[in-house]
């Protein structure tokens, strides 16, 4: 759906309540006190056929007799009276409406909303509040504090807990939101209302259900390179699920996959509710980490004990100080020191000096990331006294953390430490908490931030081949891949395997052994079993044709046994593999109800049923996600050197693992792959075992079965210019920021007024942010690069709130105007809006930018005047209108 008319909800210049009530108990009499009451500072109007008046206000019979046009309604009427209202308000003029009313059939409520030309947000919407505009619109009778957090939930009870909670907790909103049932307006909506909010600075988001996830994503992601978001979800989807022909029956949980989804779209979630607020307070102070370098500094050892112990469960690194360190501290506090980290301090009559040095020191040194202070309550010293002198040092290197323990007495300190912006917890185990937190939402930034290509240009894969291969099989009506065609696509996909052969009978298995050389492995081959080894075991270490004969017989009466309906289609033989210093590892591609194709990588062979744990990922995968699958604990303590077992390379596992991310990106109609064992050793990794499910995809745009839209490599165009300069147009990524500000930097005054319309001189960091990290499903924008890799000119388009036409912008350098430069990259992005489905591109041109005015006319824009600014032309192109290539 778009955001049309969605401004509305936030900040509505009028409203109209249909189903105002004077009758005390009734819902919406409870809702219109709360609206006059709040001091909405809009024109608010009241409706009701019943009364003249409600809570002393003109209450009129029907909308259509209102005086004006309000922008937004909310309705609270018999559903029986619904439909009759929605006519109404359509003939009226208004567009946006809030249902807290229930229906019987939401989908026919929303199509009928549709046809009249209007958006819905409910049924059964718990309402809407937002103190800037003075709107309560819900029926909660909690004082709502001004605020810069937003929140956005799915259940109408867990929002109302939420308020409760942050009156006693002095927290202040800047919107609450609830979604109701979403037949129309979305999670999704809604997040990219509030990305834009300018009162929003952090959004906590509660969600029970998961419907539409490509969408969802892509506007969490979106969302997430403007504000911190946080997440909380409810386990009862928890659950797990398998499909009866991927393998064993392995189950696979969908929460680790929503984990893994939420990092990648730069979300931090929050699992219990105690910890909601306080994630959501911390992001707002803008403290943020590089790592998990803890230094710790108490002037008591039990809570620094305890901070430690909680640093250790929680896996985080906590350094111990360098010797020149230590000398430097003990010289510094005259040896009132004790520990290397935590350090404890040891003088209580200069706590607040030696504090402070020790505080001074630590933020000279580059192996730590945050520094957390730990006060007990000393009659020796004062608590606010020492929050000051804290706060006169917070500007360092490092962050800041506090926990002033205690109640009473440190209350105010921890206000003081607050309003300064140092994050503030009362007990140890909460402020490692916090720290935690804080390096969640790091490690999500930096995932937010990869652009992975689907496949990579050094492969040696063959898609096409693959493609072929897998298009066939479907149109045979093979489910499940045979072992011979599971290696060809393996070999397709430059994973190693080893080198096999199938034997129909006996005299073909004896001479194929013999061929192969001794010791070989004998499998059944059988199309109605899919996990061979539930039937009979592989037969290892042949190493005669006695043994070849025993072998088969032995296959053979086995399977008779145990599954005489099943058809015998022969023997798969394989050379023996003895390599040296082996690990069994299991990698897989699952298909998650929700989030489409997952990664997988854990322990494999004979452990994989004792070792569950598994890290997931979704594709596509680069370097840095892969290292991150590889620091799985399981995987690196098995991986690693133990007893006479030196360690195990993980490159080849590395290799594999991004092989299996273009096998998913490029292969929708796999549905999942089982590898199991790969073996890996000093001679690499090797697939042993191998299962491939096939199902065709209904995915119509490609890569539309992925959650995460890869790198738009497709796009990448090498262009030779007028002036015989080559150049290159990619879309944009996120380290082009330097380059991208560096451009802006570097136009002149006249042309940075062209492109921003107003005096402009650099870039802020805010909106480079917004220019350089795109989610490719909602806005493109390509860049120019020269010889020298650096940015000589960009253009961009962004999707309008109608979805179906973009705006466009153009920026060039001064040294490279007059080339064809922009006339190829505007080329570029027409081609791209037309493959998007975008029906036209438009954009404003200054009357005086002549030179931008006669690009247009050259590419065929047509102009016409704009009605709020006449300096201002609009330019515009129908991409129904074939568009001229870049060549």
């Amino acid at each position: 759906m778009t955001t049309l008319h969605l401004d509305k909800i936030l900040n509505p210049a009028s409203l109209v309540v249909v189903g105002a009530s004077a009758r005390e108990q009734s819902p919406g009499y409870k809702l219109t006190r709360n609206v006059v009451q709040g001091g909405y500072q809009g024109e608010l109007y009241l409706v009701n056929p019943r009364y003249k008046s409600v809570l002393d206000m003109t209450c009129h019979k029907s909308i259509r007799s209102l005086p004006g046009v309000p922008e937004l309604a909310i309705i609270i009427i018999p559903r029986r009276l619904l439909r009759k209202t929605l006519v109404q308000c359509s003939r009226k003029g208004i567009r946006v409406a809030i249902v807290m009313s229930g229906v019987d059939n939401s989908q026919a409520m929303h199509h009928y909303a549709q046809r009249l030309g209007m958006r819905l947000m409910g049924p059964y919407c718990a309402g809407l509040i937002r103190p800037s505009v003075g709107l309560n619109a819900s029926f909660s009778e909690n004082r709502i504090q001004k605020g810069s957090l937003a929140i956005v939930s799915q259940s109408a009870a867990l929002g109302s807990a939420m308020l409760d909670w942050a009156q006693t907790s002095g927290v202040g909103f800047s919107a609450l939101l609830s979604t109701g049932e979403e037949t129309d307006i979305t999670l999704s909506d809604l997040m990219d209302l509030l990305a834009e909010d300018w009162h929003t600075k952090a959004i906590i988001v509660y969600v029970d259900r998961v419907h539409a996830t490509r969408s969802l994503l892509s506007a969490l992601s979106a969302t997430a390179r403007i504000k911190p978001v946080v997440l909380m979800r409810s386990a009862h989807e928890a659950a797990r699920y398998c499909d009866a022909l991927t393998r064993t029956g392995e189950v696979y949980s969908s929460e680790s996959v929503f984990q893994a989804a939420l990092v990648r779209a730069g979300v931090v979630r929050i699992r219990t509710f105690h910890n909601l607020f306080a994630a959501a307070r911390i992001l707002a102070t803008g403290i943020r980490l590089k790592g998990n370098r803890l230094a710790i500094v108490s002037n008591a050892s039990a809570p620094a004990m305890l901070a430690l112990e909680r640093m250790e469960i929680k896996h985080f690194s906590v350094p111990v100080l360098s010797r020149d360190t230590q000398r430097t501290l003990k010289s510094e506090l005259a040896g009132h020191l004790h520990g290397t980290n935590p350090l404890v301090l040891r003088n209580p009559t200069q706590l607040a000096e030696h504090y402070r040095k020790a505080i001074v020191t630590l933020q000279s040194l580059d192996d730590i990331d945050a520094i957390l202070v730990i006060f007990v309550p000393d009659w020796r010293n004062s608590p606010t006294a020492l929050a000051q002198s804290l706060v006169q040092i917070k500007s360092g290197r490092h962050p800041l953390l506090a926990c002033w323990m205690g109640d009473a007495s440190v209350a105010e300190a921890r206000d003081q430490l607050g309003h300064a912006g140092i994050p503030t917890f009362r007990t140890p185990e909460g402020a490692i908490d916090g720290f935690d937190f804080l390096h969640r939402y790091h490690v999500s930034q930096l995932q937010l931030l990869q652009l992975p290509n689907p496949a990579s240009r050094r492969s040696r894969t063959d898609i096409s081949a693959a493609h072929s291969l897998i298009d066939d099989e479907i149109k045979a009506g093979h489910r499940v891949l045979g072992p011979v065609k599971t290696r060809m696509l393996m070999q397709h996909l430059d994973i190693p395997v080893l080198r096999s052969r199938r034997a129909r009978t006996l005299d073909e298995a004896l001479t194929m052994a013999s061929e192969i050389g001794y010791p070989i492995v004998m499998k059944l081959v059988s199309p109605n079993i899919s996990y061979k080894a539930s039937v009979i075991e592989t037969q290892l270490d042949i190493s005669s044709a006695q043994h070849v004969a025993n072998a088969w017989q032995a296959i053979e009466t086995r399977l008779r046994e145990r599954r005489p309906d099943a058809q015998f289609r022969g023997v798969l033989l394989e050379p023996m593999y003895c390599p040296g210093n082996p690990r069994s590892l299991a990698l897989s591609i699952s298909r998650d109800p929700y989030f489409g194709p997952v990664i997988s990588l854990g322990v494999g062979g004979d452990l994989t049923a004792l070792v569950s744990q598994r890290a997931v990922q979704l594709p596509p995968l680069n370097r840095y996600l892969i290292d991150e699958l590889l620091t799985c604990r399981e995987v690196q303590t098995y991986m690693g050197a133990f007893r006479h077992s030196e360690a195990v390379d993980q490159k080849p596992v590395a290799h594999v693992l991004r092989q299996l991310s273009e096998f998913a990106c490029e292969l929708p109609d796999v549905f999942s792959v089982d590898i199991n064992p790969l073996v890996v050793s000093r001679e690499g990794a090797v697939a042993m075992d191998v299962h491939v499910v096939l199902e065709r995809s209904s995915a119509v745009k490609r890569y539309a079965h992925l959650a995460i839209h890869p790198y738009p490599w497709q796009w990448v165009r090498d262009v030779t210019l007028k002036n015989a300069a080559r150049v290159q147009l990619r879309p944009i990524r996120p380290e082009d920021a330097e380059s991208i500000g560096a451009l802006v930097r570097n136009m002149s005054a006249e042309s940075r007024y062209f492109r921003f319309m107003h005096a402009i001189n650099e870039l802020s960091p805010r909106m480079i942010a917004q220019f350089t990290k795109l989610d490719y499903d909602r806005q493109m924008a390509f860049v120019a690069t020269d010889d020298q890799e650096l940015v000589v000119g960009a253009c961009r388009y962004m999707i309008s709130s109608d979805r179906v036409s973009a705006e466009f912008a153009i920026s060039i350098s001064e040294e490279w105007k007059g080339c064809g430069l922009a006339s190829a990259l505007m080329r570029l992005l027409i081609e791209h809006a037309t493959a998007q489905g975008l029906q036209s591109l438009q954009g404003d041109v200054l009357r005086g930018n002549h030179p931008m005015q006669s690009l247009m006319k050259s590419l065929g824009f047509t102009s016409r005047h704009n009605p709020e600014d006449p300096e201002v032309l609009i330019y515009e192109y129908p991409l129904t209108v074939t568009a001229v290539p870049v060549t």
